[in-house]
Parts: structure tokens; sequence; C-alpha cells
């Protein structure tokens, strides 16, 4: 967390999407990364698997958006524009039938790519760093932030502890 428990988390008003383990400051990268895949950027995906601190997190976040930027170039015009990824589905428990995800569109890949370089950039601006946390679907389902520290402080401290 960035914050104290008692405190306003300063990613309350951003609306970025939150896992089901993830706290109030964690960013569900699952969608992103699947969006990634799914669009043949497997280095960025990879990446977002990554912990990094708050320069690298910066520097993604640019890498995020211009990967953004270049597919939606690359599609301009097309006729056919590739789809997202979804991996998994719901089960029905009555009649146990698997529904698998539908795939979101081009432009809500592309959306969901740009929402996420947005968390990355407001983690580095306020100073975090911050380690992912891979869920049990195998894709990244969430990020913790963690404080960046000084040389003379112990690493990942998160903001509780202090």
């Amino acid at each position: 967390m960035t914050h104290c428990a008692r405190a306003t988390c300063p990613f309350a008003s951003d609306d970025f999407p939150i896992g089901p383990m993830g706290t109030c400051c964690s960013l569900r990268g699952k969608v992103a990364a699947e969006n990634l895949d799914a669009l043949g950027e497997s280095d960025a995906c990879r990446r977002m698997h990554d912990d990094m601190d708050a320069a690298e997190a910066l520097r993604f976040a640019t890498t995020l958006r211009e990967t953004a930027d270049r597919l939606e170039q690359r599609y301009a015009g097309a006729k056919e524009k590739p789809k997202g990824g979804a991996q998994g589905g719901m089960i029905n428990m009555d009649t146990g039938a698997f529904t698998p995800w539908p795939q979101p569109s081009f432009e809500e890949a592309l959306a969901s790519i740009r929402e996420a370089a947005d968390w990355y950039e407001k983690v580095a601006r306020l100073g975090f760093s911050f380690d992912a946390h891979d869920g049990w679907s195998g894709a990244c389902s969430r990020a913790v932030v963690h404080l960046d520290m000084t040389p003379r402080s112990p690493p990942w401290v998160t903001a509780r502890e202090h």
C-alpha cells in the first residue's frame, strides 16, 4: 500500500481495475497483459510480471503508451482489427458448462494498455516502486505498491510499516 490504513488512498479517484485480492493501490494488470499478449506484444506482456523501481515504472509507462499508439497506427483504417486477449471464463455451477470470457475489441484492448500506462506513471510520479504478483491464473493479476526507500532504509518496506 502507498498509505497508512486510515489515510485516503492516492489512487481512490482513479478507478483503476483492482483484482479480487488487490488493495486499493493495486492494478489488476492481468487484463492489459492478456491484451498485450494477444496483440503480439510479448515483451511488454512479460515486463508486466517484473518488479520495478520508480524510474523503471516511468519508462515502462512510456513503453506501454508507445506500444498502444504504434498498434493504433498499424491498424488505422483496417477493416478487420485484432481482438484483445481473454483467458478464463465462467463455469455454470448447475450444468458444469464452461463459457469463455468474450474477447475485448481492439479499442478496448488499447484502452486497457493505456490505463495500465497511467497507473505505472502515477506509481512512478508518487515516488513508489512495486512488486508484481502473479495470480493463480498465471497472468499479472495485481501489483502491490511499495515505497522507494533511501539506501539506509530496508528495501521494499510498505507504507503501513512506517
